[in-house]
């Protein structure tokens, strides 16, 4: 079964996770190298259904862990290999905590990228369609 591994960050703490196929009915996940078998809610993978703005950050565990401070912050990634669906924001427009920018899809499941912080979007990565890989840079903030 093929893995996929992510680091994110909950509670200012930084975690590895691998995540199995999402299409099995039971997932293996594996968190700091203590394996869980948990079940997802199969209303996740409805078609064309968008999923509540999230702000859990990931980065892909290739990618060194971001230090803790400011900066780490202005580089929003992408959580997942994907298909860049929608941007919602443009260079020099100001943004909100909280505030969704784009949205990444992969196997029909929508991800809304939002901003960690307040903010001017300094720097769009991406276009529309555009395919990514976990870890890539998406928005840059100011």
């Amino acid at each position: 079964m093929a893995l996929t591994t992510f680091r994110i960050k909950v509670n200012g703490e930084w975690y590895s996770i691998q995540i199995g196929d999402l299409n099995q009915s039971e997932v293996e996940v594996i968190v700091d190298g203590e394996s869980f078998f948990v079940e997802i809610d199969p209303l996740l993978f409805r078609t064309n259904t968008r999923r509540p703005p999230t702000r859990v950050r990931m980065e892909s565990d290739s990618e060194l862990p971001p230090s803790d401070n400011y900066d780490s912050m202005k580089i929003l990634r992408s959580p997942m290999p994907g298909k860049v669906m929608s941007i919602s924001v443009r260079p020099g427009e100001s943004v909100t905590s909280g505030q969704e920018l784009c949205v990444v899809e992969a196997m029909k499941m929508e991800q809304s990228i939002c901003s960690p912080m307040e903010g001017v979007v300094k720097t769009i990565h991406v276009q529309p369609l555009d395919s990514v890989n976990a870890g890539d840079p998406l928005i840059e903030l100011q």
